[in-house]
């Protein structure tokens, strides 16, 4: 397994959520807290610390204490956010999820990590049965040096960089709910109901 101190979670908030009418969906409530929250208390306990990539709102998504560092690379999609955090980032290992992801599995990590060692991989990807979940990736942090060059030749592609690298998918569709991205309001409707469900599972 994959020690928990050699890898650092990031946590993407950079989308501009026009389906919801332009809210700061990482910091839309759900339950009363923001779905940034509810993804770093899934997040916190797997990794070593946790950078978040935001360009709005610095100091709200700074709220838990974690380095907040703006996407350095605008118009470049998650990758350049991904890419500006991980210029942050010191261990050997990076796991990347979307900020607006709140039934994020308190396991996936751990999940994740295990066949992309069997395998060798630079990096591992959950697949919920139906699609692959690109934007919850466990990386070497090495691969940062192809990632810079994939986003200076202006590609933007999360599966066309992912593609490059010598990689592992690893099915999950028991844990399909955990990928929930809550782009429109009906989605944030179904999360909630979600983590109410949660909340009185026995």
């Amino acid at each position: 397994m994959i020690p928990i101190e050699d890898i650092t979670g990031v946590i993407l908030c950079g989308g501009e959520a026009q389906r919801m009418g332009g809210v700061i969906k990482s910091l839309a409530l759900a339950k009363g807290i923001p779905l940034v929250g509810h993804v770093r208390a899934r997040l916190a306990p797997q990794v070593s610390r946790i950078v978040i990539s935001a360009n709005a709102e610095p100091m709200a998504h700074a709220a838990w204490g974690d380095e907040v560092v703006p996407d350095g690379l605008r118009g470049m999609g998650p990758l350049g956010g991904l890419l500006t955090a991980m210029n942050q980032v010191s261990t050997p290992y990076t796991f990347c999820c979307p900020g607006d992801a709140p039934l994020l599995s308190r396991t996936l990590v751990e999940r994740l990590g295990e066949p992309m060692l069997l395998a060798s991989a630079d990096v591992a990807m959950p697949h919920d049965g139906e699609q692959q979940q690109q934007l919850f990736l466990l990386l070497r942090t090495s691969v940062r040096d192809s990632l810079r060059n994939y986003l200076s030749d202006g590609r933007r592609s999360v599966l066309g960089w992912t593609d490059t690298l010598p990689g592992v998918v690893v099915d999950m569709p028991d844990e399909r709910a955990a990928f929930l991205n809550v782009n429109t309001a009906a989605d944030l409707i179904r999360a909630e109901a979600l983590l109410a469900a949660i909340e009185v599972a026995p």
